[in-house]
């Protein structure tokens, strides 16, 4: 049984990092840039197994169980009623500043790997391959932009499922993007009213005092403060759970529940009607028909390329690469038995440190470093049916199990990932 879930968050939401957060008079707790999907996982499967106990100590004894029964994806956000993805990382947007008259205008470069000639191969290596490297024959170069730009400093963090569509299926080109960063950009908007791009939500920071158990008074100099996610009123989160028949829910969800860190609270409430669920996690038609004509157009020199994007944070046994890659850099049949892929470059920045806390052993979970979210891998097809694959794997996660079987894995919705087309030969 799938149950989908709208989150409004009512207060800020702490994510705590993984920087320690001890007595030390004046210390902050930090707060990650987003609700990490473990998180949401153990929120939804506490609130789950509250409606089904009504008890909280239950709860807390049967959380294995809880674990094993629930599975979860998201989150993905949704700013009244459009969905938003993090940005994807397979382009570079810079500022121009070398000419006075082309000052503070947005340039942008797409990062596409091209398959390396033999003489380029003989002569030395690309971007962290050599000959003595590793896997310098398999992953293949990308060419970068000339001239020295300064980064653009602030850049969207999330674009809407619509513009993410029209990227995956390859129908954006580069002055599109240029023109459209140009007016997100643009001081004299209004925040939040771009149609495409969002920024990063804020955080609000509060100031706390240490209270004496004894008197209830507020203790000399024990002073700290917090740091939390502030979700504007028309952004909320969606998730989805796949519930075991074991467990029996009555009736639609609609509740106050607290997530993440402090308790804040937050409004669960459940989603109704089959076409807006579909349209939230079915893969779009335009991006099949992307994929379906990539197929027509095959041939044995026009091969079939697919790009997968990260929707939330990855955890992958081999650090950055899937351990479903085996060491020719080639997908296994175990994890994929009809489908064939051969990792060809990804853009993957540096890892993200999410760590959380264990009700099984009451104790804080070990630090693991995922891949961001945002971060694309691109593939070229070796076997089987491109089309029914990225219809399967739609939003589904990627990431590898958890050897400790704690979390971070495939059943708490880490490493969510979107497909799309991409080609050689528009290597800008």
């Amino acid at each position: 049984m799938k149950r989908n879930i709208q989150i409004k968050p009512l207060d800020p939401v702490m994510i705590r990092d993984g920087r320690p957060f001890g007595k030390t008079p004046g210390i902050r707790a930090h707060s990650l840039n987003s609700v990490t999907p473990g998180t949401l996982a153990g929120t939804l499967r506490t609130l789950l197994g509250k409606l089904e106990t009504g008890n909280g100590q239950r709860v807390k004894d049967s959380y294995t169980k809880l674990a094993e029964n629930i599975e979860v994806l998201g989150p993905i956000l949704m700013r009244r009623d459009k969905l938003f993805f993090p940005m994807p990382l397979d382009l570079d947007i810079y500022e121009l500043t070398d000419d006075e008259s082309e000052k503070n205008k947005i340039h942008m470069s797409i990062r596409r790997p091209r398959q390396p000639s033999d003489e380029a191969v003989k002569t030395g290596g690309f971007l962290g391959t050599g000959k003595i490297g590793l896997h310098e024959n398999i992953l293949w170069p990308v060419s970068m932009p000339h001239g020295a730009w300064k980064s653009l400093r602030k850049v969207p963090a999330y674009i809407s499922a619509d513009w993410m569509m029209r990227w995956l299926c390859g129908d954006i080109s580069k002055e599109e993007w240029e023109e459209e960063l140009q007016e997100w950009a643009n001081p004299e908007n209004k925040p939040g009213s771009h149609p495409h791009f969002m920024d990063v939500l804020a955080k609000e920071i509060r100031d706390h005092t240490e209270i004496d158990d004894s008197s209830g008074t507020a203790r000399d100099k024990k002073l700290f403060s917090t740091e939390a996610i502030v979700f504007p009123p028309e952004v909320s989160m969606i998730a989805q759970m796949k519930i075991s028949d074991e467990f029996d829910i009555p009736g639609s969800i609609q509740t106050i529940h607290p997530i993440g860190g402090e308790r804040r609270l937050a409004s669960f409430e459940e989603m109704n009607g089959e076409a807006a669920v579909n349209r939230i996690w079915q893969c779009p038609k335009s991006v099949i028909e992307a994929v379906d004509k990539a197929v027509d157009n095959a041939s044995d020199k026009n091969k079939i390329y697919l790009r997968m994007v990260l929707t939330t944070p990855a955890y992958f046994s081999k650090g950055w690469l899937p351990g479903w890659l085996n060491e020719q850099l080639k997908s296994s049949a175990d994890r994929f038995p009809n489908m064939e892929l051969q990792l060809r470059w990804a853009c993957v920045p540096r890892w993200e440190g999410i760590s959380g806390w264990s009700y099984r052993h009451q104790e804080p979970k070990a630090v693991r470093r995922m891949v961001p979210a945002g971060s694309v891998y691109f593939f070229e097809v070796i076997s089987g049916d491109p089309v029914e694959f990225v219809k399967e794997k739609w939003l589904m996660p990627m990431s590898d199990l958890d050897r400790r079987k704690g979390s971070f894995d495939q059943s708490d919705g880490c490493g969510m990932a979107v497909w799309g087309i991409w080609s050689p030969d528009q290597n800008q």
